[in-house]
């Protein structure tokens, strides 16, 4: 149990935007538990932090890349007292703009947008294997693709004591992004197309 909690990494999600944003941080955290990832409420803690962006909102790429710069400087202090801080940005921003953020913002480690999150293991392996690369060298990990495989497929579920911590209540997807492709609308684009949870599950 000892040695259990000695390889235990804080993760920090920062949620921004809707109802489907809080559930899709649940999930996020929900695969990182197997890598020995367990939430933390104190970023400074943090040896990942996870932005989990909001396209809906005001300004909502300028809120990101200010968060970005605060980090940054967060990772330096960590660094010079001997520890790391990988930075992850998600969500709707991310899959709009993962390219951008990249380019923009180098200290950002992985990039990855909402049909992604069950490969989220995946990249943070990756994006370890970079941290010692020389930075001309060091790119971001980046994944906004739409997979053909269904994420909830391959999503684990939430260990109970985890769902008692996180209280009574619950978000639950039952539909997730659409076909419609309004000319005022983003959905399709972040979300991907229209996929109904099955009602076996």
């Amino acid at each position: 149990m000892t040695e259990m909690r000695a390889n235990t990494k804080k993760l920090f999600i920062k949620t921004y935007g809707c109802q489907m944003n809080v559930y899709d941080s649940d999930r996020m955290a929900d695969a990182l538990a197997p890598q020995g990832y367990e939430p933390t409420g104190d970023i400074a803690q943090a040896d990942s932090v996870l932005l989990n962006t909001c396209h809906i909102r005001e300004k909502a790429s300028e809120k990101v890349f200010s968060e970005l710069g605060r980090l940054k400087e967060l990772q330096s202090e960590r660094r010079a007292l001997g520890g790391d801080m990988m930075i992850g940005v998600a969500g709707c921003v991310a899959q709009a703009e993962g390219e951008e953020i990249a380019r923009r913002a180098p200290v950002v480690d992985m990039v990855f947008g909402p049909q992604a999150y069950h490969r989220l293991p995946a990249m943070l392996a990756r994006a370890e294997a970079q941290r010692h690369m020389h930075p001309s060298l060091k790119q971001a990990v980046i994944d906004t693709d739409f997979p053909e495989e269904d994420k909830f497929d391959h999503l684990p579920a939430p260990k109970k004591e985890v769902t008692i911590k996180r209280g009574l209540t619950a978000f639950l997807t039952v539909q997730e992004g659409c076909d419609k492709f309004c000319s005022f609308c983003v959905v399709p684009y972040t979300r991907g197309a229209e996929v109904s949870r099955p009602v076996s599950r």
